[in-house]
């Protein structure tokens, strides 16, 4: 295994915060499904199949279960979810029927490129978490903006774009085909001057 370095740490954050589709491969049986991250937590909310909950190996592929899956997480379940990461899945995906959701504790995850990071090196709590929801509503004051933003930090045109996280790293856009991230020009971890930079960088978009 290899260890990983700065450039790789901030892949791995960059994939497993967009980790929205996977395999749940539970005791290696295969379930496709959707999750996101608890930016309390830093642990994935994952909807399952019931009898996942019984299984000793769990693993996330995502997006999918195959030979160049971008990653690979080994969980651990827990049918644990409180009504705050219920309705976090639910801005992510809108499920048209409640899904049975679980908490992924994420333990490790190997990444396609071979190396190997944990909770430890590659933490996934959100330090935005206290001011996330501010955050979201500035962003999504001024749709026009907002997509003028998207077009701008990812180079595609996103249509009826929506805000429904912001992290140090990024921000998590639902749009009318599905979740894209669009990844921070810089590192933003201070949430006292947190909104002064999503303004400033709203801000950029009518220049």
């Amino acid at each position: 295994m290899l260890d990983p370095n700065d450039s790789t740490l901030l892949r791995a954050t960059h994939i497993l915060r967009s980790a929205w589709t996977a395999t749940l491969l539970y005791d290696e049986s295969p379930f496709d499904t959707k999750c996101m991250i608890d930016p309390k937590t830093g642990s994935f909310i994952v909807a399952i199949m019931d009898e996942a909950l019984d299984a000793r190996d769990i693993t996330l592929a995502c997006p999918r279960d195959s030979f160049d899956s971008r990653v690979r997480i080994a969980v651990d379940l827990s049918n644990d979810v409180s009504e705050e990461q219920s309705d976090r899945f639910t801005a992510y995906h809108l499920p048209a029927t409640t899904p049975l959701l679980a908490v992924a504790t994420y333990e490790y995850a190997k990444l396609d490129s071979g190396e190997v990071v944990t909770p430890e090196n590659c933490p996934l709590v959100n330090p935005l978490v206290s001011v996330m929801g501010s955050l979201c509503k500035a962003l999504n004051s001024d749709r026009d903006r907002l997509s003028r933003l998207c077009e701008k930090l990812s180079g595609v045109e996103h249509e009826s774009p929506l805000a429904v996280g912001v992290d140090d790293t990024g921000i998590d856009i639902r749009a009318s085909f599905g979740l894209v991230r669009l990844k921070l020009p810089s590192m933003i971890s201070d949430p006292e001057s947190a909104l002064d930079s999503v303004n400033a960088l709203l801000e950029s978009c009518d220049a």
